[in-house]
């Protein structure tokens, strides 16, 4: 989702060609937008909470955080648990449905400060399959469907060039675009129990491939977005007296996420760390719907959104 207005604007004052390469920007710019929106809901990959602070204290580090204020981001999770296949075979049903908003101030060109509006709305549906090897090894197989409804509004500033937007609009401003993508996993892992819990090291591998089927965008056609990721972590789990009869454990987890393609636009480096400690209570049922429930704080480094989330868990 980052600008690229500023290509954009040289581009078309330099090449006989600008509307061309206008329309190559917009659709990147979809893809890109599109691929990392499927990053921003799964918090195995990517979390936001109800507070951000920095903790770093330079001029990136206060943009990064004003640009992740601008995100507002709802996700709605749900796993459907299905009869076991053996005592060693599991299988079940991932659900959510997302919506994400990002509201800022850009400045295209200077002395024109111009409101961007961005929107994505999505539903995820995924078929999962988890096989416990041995009584430590373990891995998982995963096949999920994104559908997900892109939109932006652009209002230009008095006195802006309209032979400049005439050209952005339908392409890389004021457009829309709906797009299917499929995203298989597989999932690898190592957990230890301990007298004082567990710890596990994960990894998980996922691709992201994808299709334009609708939208108000000129080439509609032509959005394919695709990327890969790779996380790696170790996660503890520290048992804690039961509260009020429910199961509770306090969690420390610590991952690198490595992305390309179209996913690349969350970080220059083609990576970002992720560290999180919480306090998760298992609702044993009782609360339908809800699984679990808790409370911690996430730091983020090496992404565009870096700093540290206070988070609510839910269904975790």
């Amino acid at each position: 989702m980052k600008p690229l207005i500023l290509h954009v604007v040289t581009v078309l004052y330099l090449l006989p060609t600008a509307c061309f390469a206008v329309e190559n920007i917009g659709v990147k710019a979809l893809e890109k937008a599109l691929a990392v929106s499927t990053l921003m809901t799964d918090s195995d990959a990517l979390t936001f909470g109800i507070a951000n602070f920095k903790f770093e204290y330079d001029l990136d580090s206060q943009k990064r955080l004003d640009f992740k204020k601008s995100i507002d981001i709802f996700v709605l999770p749900y796993q459907w648990q299905l009869n076991d296949v053996s005592d060693n075979w599991q299988h079940n049903i991932n659900m959510r449905a997302s919506y994400i908003e990002v509201a800022r101030n850009t400045e295209p060109l200077q002395g024109y400060t111009n409101f961007k509006h961005e929107q994505v709305i999505g539903a995820f549906v995924q078929y999962v399959q988890h096989y416990q090897f041995t009584e430590h090894l373990f891995a998982g197989l995963a096949l999920g469907t994104h559908l997900s409804y892109y939109r932006n509004k652009y209002n230009y500033s008095d006195g802006f060039p309209p032979e400049i937007s005439e050209i952005l609009d339908g392409h890389i401003f004021n457009t829309s675009a709906t797009v299917l993508m499929l995203e298989p996993v597989i999932n690898l892992g190592y957990r230890q129990q301990q007298s004082w819990g567990s710890w596990t090291v994960h990894n998980s591998n996922h691709y992201l491939i994808g299709q334009g089927i609708g939208g108000s965008s000129k080439n509609i056609n032509e959005v394919q977005p695709e990327g890969w990721r790779v996380t790696n972590g170790v996660e503890f789990k520290f048992d804690i007296p039961k509260m009020w009869g429910a199961s509770d454990h306090i969690a420390f987890d610590l991952k690198r996420i490595d992305i390309g393609g179209d996913l690349s636009g969350i970080s220059d480096h083609g990576f970002y760390y992720e560290t999180s400690v919480g306090w998760i209570i298992d609702t044993n049922n009782k609360i339908p719907f809800l699984d679990n429930v808790g409370i911690g704080f996430n730091l983020n480094y090496g992404s565009s959104i870096s700093g540290g989330t206070i988070v609510l868990y839910y269904n975790e």
